[in-house]
């Protein structure tokens, strides 16, 4: 409750201080030269609007039961699909203030092997029912007359699998994360942040101490990295063609209330993932601001437990180990040309 309480508060500030900020000095001419420039030369285009669809097939669970109420069990998770669209607008691009706001629907089912009645009921829970993800989010970037620039981003998600009348409220389904920093731009081809990050990669809220890295090796080469969250490669082809290679951490935390009635004695259960994933992906342009990207990747599971709370390591219903796996991602983006 402390964490939400603070969350709520830091991400009004943020809109508050964009719009305010904004007020004040429009009305201040500035030439844009004085003002320092975060992107780096050469960096791709980000992604204005964004579908992708993601598999990964033929997962095998073991369940161990931390209550004692309904055994161990085993199965296999024959499909797990996940779509996800994104779309993100600029509100303000002044050369001393940069905000981008954003929104995102996420779509996850399981389709698990052999099922009856007297399956886990946590397997009959997720049997095509969907985990629904929707939320906003904002970044704000604001340049200094120096080499410095602050960067904060805000998240707000609604995740679960809210459907029909046993969904209670959806603000128990919510879940913040924030990101503030403080970024240094050395030359065009390097900048480096300090910061730290509130969020859900590891399955549960955590605040880290994150350490941000941009930097082009040569025209062609050149590596990202928000550790410990993920380190990423790139290849720049030419402007139609590239290349990258990820390492990640991936996770989530959701509000289960649409269950089999064995667990109907529990009244906070979650589920919370986290996985380490390895993955490379082509993306080649279509026609102008068209692309289409394929990726291909490993799946390594960190933690996939059940619980009647909203840490995965507090109250544990059901603790799950996953084998790693592979996975197979396609998508479409547009990405506008750089002025």
């Amino acid at each position: 409750m402390k964490n939400f309480k603070l969350i709520s508060v830091l991400t009004v500030l943020l809109f508050v201080f964009g719009y305010q900020l904004q007020a004040q000095i429009d009305t201040v001419k500035v030439a844009e030269s004085e003002y320092c420039i975060p992107a780096l030369k050469g960096i791709p285009v980000g992604k204005g609007a964004s579908f992708e669809y993601q598999t990964m097939p033929n997962i095998s669970i073991e369940t161990h039961d931390k209550t004692g109420n309904y055994g161990d069990s085993k199965n296999t998770i024959k499909n797990n699909s996940h779509i996800e669209a994104k779309l993100k607008i600029p509100i303000v691009d002044k050369p001393y203030l940069n905000i981008l706001g954003g929104i995102k629907y996420t779509f996850e089912e399981y389709h698990f092997e052999n099922l009856d009645e007297n399956s886990n009921p946590f397997y009959r829970s997720l049997e095509d029912k969907a985990l629904k993800s929707i939320g906003a989010n904002v970044t704000v970037i604001k340049p200094t007359k120096s080499n410095k620039f602050w960067i904060l981003r805000a998240n707000a998600d609604f995740n679960g699998d809210y459907s029909g009348s046993n969904s209670g409220s959806l603000t128990d389904y919510l879940k913040f994360s924030i990101s503030p920093a403080l970024g240094w731009k050395v030359n065009d081809n390097f900048s480096y942040a300090l910061g730290v990050s509130y969020n859900y990669r590891f399955g549960s809220p955590l605040i880290l101490p994150v350490v941000a890295i941009n930097k082009n090796f040569n025209e062609k080469w050149g590596i990202e990295a928000i550790l410990p969250l993920f380190i990423k490669s790139r290849y720049i082809h030419n402007s139609g063609l590239n290349w990258l290679n990820t390492i990640e951490v991936d996770g989530a935390s959701y509000k289960l209330n649409n269950l089999e009635p064995e667990l109907g004695q529990f009244n906070n259960i979650h589920l919370h993932r986290s996985a380490i994933q390895f993955s490379t992906r082509i993306e080649k342009r279509l026609v102008g601001w068209l692309w289409a990207a394929s990726e291909v990747g490993y799946n390594e599971n960190l933690t996939y437990n059940v619980t009647n709370s909203n840490r995965s390591k507090k109250d544990i219903i059901f603790e799950n180990t996953l084998k790693g796996g592979l996975l197979f991602n396609v998508s479409l983006f547009i990405s506008p040309r750089k002025n």
